[in-house]
């Protein structure tokens, strides 16, 4: 189905705006909230290596594809992230919010705009390590998911050379070899290009934020003269799920979607309500309005 890019661009507009506008009102509150929820602890060795295997077992063949449509997303390495660093409930949190940066992404064939794996195994690590809030953990992940692409694309080319390796050993007769070369060297670059550099990442990038937020942090000894960044890290954590939303929402846009998401997004922003009981509200209009839809259809057809 053609999705028209005007009606596109228009839901992307109004989710944004909706959510520079509330966070403009957080803007004008008048106590600073700290950008770090606690003071960092680095990753040590041992989980950026529990991290990176993360990582490198959901782009690896070996998990029979279940990396790759399970643990791939944000939320899911999220929380086995929060389970190696010792808060599952953190971990959650965090790689949800990264997740709905991702929300309206598809994959289709060897095109990928992004790598949220990447995005929310090393992005939910290196935010717990900073003691990071959603926001900021947003903004960090969501240029991961850009760098992730390095990866993906250089399999994708390397791996045809590959192939001819197999058609070398096919030409000859030699069955073993051809099976071999459909999955060790494959494999073996995959480990390479994921295992290898995110466990440096993890580990370097870790204490880079812990220095960081040091610095521009004002709540954990920073200079107060770097608002800039911190107004960046807000702004970014604000917006990027708006596009992921606006996204998801040009694929079933419709007048129904478009009034059930202004009234809960009013909901959720002023009221502050628990989102688990929106969610369940959400729940049951949707219901009712399928069952209304189908009656009103099975009348216009008289069946």
């Amino acid at each position: 189905m053609k999705i028209p890019i005007k009606k596109a661009v228009a839901v992307l507009v109004l989710v944004w705006l909706a959510a520079l506008l509330y966070q403009a009102s957080a803007w004008a509150a008048p106590a600073a909230a700290p950008l770090a929820q606690n003071v960092g602890a680095r990753l040590t060795l041992l989980q950026a290596i529990l991290v990176a295997a993360g990582y490198w077992l959901t782009n690896s063949a070996f998990t029979a594809n279940l990396g790759f449509n399970l643990f791939r997303w944000p939320i899911m390495g999220g929380a086995v992230v929060g389970l190696i660093m010792g808060d599952l409930g953190q971990g959650i949190l965090l790689g949800a919010s990264i997740n709905l940066v991702f929300l309206g992404q598809i994959t289709a064939g060897g095109s990928q705009p992004a790598d949220p794996s990447l995005a929310g195994w090393l992005g939910t690590a290196l935010a717990m390590s900073a003691g990071l809030g959603k926001e900021q953990a947003i903004a960090i992940a969501a240029p991961l998911g850009a760098l992730g692409l390095l990866a993906f694309y250089s399999r994708m080319s390397v791996d045809v050379g590959f192939v001819r390796w197999a058609n070398e050993r096919a030409d000859r007769g030699d069955i073993d070899g051809v099976a071999l070369m459909n999955w060790l060297p494959g494999q073996v670059f995959v480990f390479l290009t994921t295992f290898i550099p995110v466990v440096v990442l993890a580990l370097v990038g870790s204490t880079a934020l812990n220095s960081l937020f040091d610095a521009i942090d004002p709540f954990r000894g920073g200079s107060a003269d770097w608002r800039w960044i911190r107004d960046w890290f807000i702004i970014a954590g604000a917006v990027l799920p708006a596009v992921g939303i606006a996204l998801n929402l040009s694929l079933i846009f419709s007048r129904a979607v478009l009034a059930y998401l202004l009234i809960f997004f009013t909901v959720a922003a002023l009221t502050q309500t628990n989102i688990i009981a929106i969610a369940v509200i959400a729940l049951g209009l949707a219901f009712l309005h399928i069952m209304m839809t189908r009656k009103g259809e099975q009348n216009a057809t008289g069946s």
